[in-house]
């Protein structure tokens, strides 16, 4: 008796042998039915290794594709308010050239709508996209335009002053010249001037070491900076300024008609330079574009990959759940006939 296999032992090996088959059989047929292996690296082995890497490429190109979508969406923002400016720039520089024909009976018209244009034109450099200021450059939370109503009350007053040092007289040409290169420096000079201590509100000024950064690919970024501060957008309103002051009776035609020449030659330039950095804008946006075209077609193919090494073989697991449910059947026949035999059979 003692050389036999227990009964018992016997019995648990069945009961083992068959939830070992009803398992196989339900992760063949959720397969089947997902059309996704359940464990596709215990298939490959070793070569499970190249599958985490597949599915971090696959992540990694998500993350790419999101950032240079967010990226290209705000520069599309970007492009259309650039747009809305040299429109207005371009409205602004015709009423100048027929302002200086004119002469005083259009200065005074001149100066009434420079306010309201100044207004449109840091409206748009305040255009938001998705919460942040797009021509705030990387301090994109703060309005990177402000206090801009102020401006024309700044040349008033920078005018009296001029006018009281003259004693009281209206200013000629060349002392409006004198009184522009006041301006020039006061207010639109360098960064210590007037326009960027009140009228810019940004921290990100143009030119600095941070400009905004959009990764295009392992260890590469491109880089794209239009802020309101740009020398574009900086002449235009100080072509503004000066436009502001032609319907004050404190300056002789002369000088009046000095301030609009150089008001128009600052519009003029303001359109070239806007001319320039929309057509680097939209280089960048082409080059965006072109990284993730590349990036969705090496997605693709690496999301294709990833199907070859995990999608479920439906004929052969077909094939496979047959013939474990055969061999299941079989298994419960040989238990069903031994339980029906007599322990003197059965040893």
């Amino acid at each position: 008796m003692m050389d036999r296999v227990s009964p018992a032992g016997v019995a648990i090996g069945r009961r083992s042998n068959l939830q070992a088959l009803q398992a196989q059989i339900a992760r063949s047929t959720a397969e089947i039915s997902s059309g996704r292996k359940s464990d596709p690296t215990r298939e490959l082995g070793v070569g499970a290794a190249l599958l985490y890497r597949l599915h971090d490429d696959v992540q990694q190109g998500g993350a790419l594709k999101n950032s240079a979508g967010l990226a290209g969406e705000r520069m599309k923002t970007m492009q259309t308010a650039m747009t809305s400016v040299g429109k207005v720039m371009t409205d602004i520089s015709a009423q100048i050239l027929q302002a200086d024909v004119l002469k005083q009976q259009s200065f005074p018209m001149l100066a009434n709508d420079a306010p309201d244009v100044m207004a449109s034109i840091a409206d748009l450099l305040n255009t938001d996209f998705q919460g942040q200021k797009v021509f705030g450059g990387t301090d994109s939370a703060a309005r990177p335009i402000q206090n801009i109503a102020a401006l024309p009350a700044q040349m008033r007053s920078m005018l009296d002053a001029a006018v009281a040092a003259n004693g009281g007289a209206a200013l000629d040409e060349a002392q409006a010249a004198s009184l522009m290169a006041d301006i020039e420096t006061a207010v639109f000079g360098g960064p210590a001037s007037a326009f960027h201590a009140t009228y810019y509100g940004s921290a990100s000024t143009t030119g600095d070491s941070d400009p905004n950064l959009v990764r295009i690919g392992e260890g590469q970024t491109l880089s794209y900076d239009v802020r309101a501060d740009n020398a574009a957008f900086k002449d235009a309103f100080h072509a503004l300024a000066l436009t502001s002051l032609l319907g004050s009776d404190k300056l002789q035609e002369g000088a009046k008609v000095a301030l609009a020449d150089r008001a128009g030659e600052l519009m003029r330039g303001a359109q070239s330079s806007l001319t320039t950095l929309a057509g680097s804008l939209g280089s960048k946006q082409a080059r965006l574009e072109r990284v993730a075209e590349v990036q969705a077609r090496a997605m693709d193919a690496t999301t294709a990959q990833i199907n070859d090494l995990e999608a479920a073989d439906y004929y052969t697991l077909s094939d496979q759940v047959s013939a474990l449910q055969i061999q299941l059947q079989a298994t419960y026949s040989i238990t069903a006939q031994l339980s029906k035999l007599s322990l003197v059979n059965y040893l």
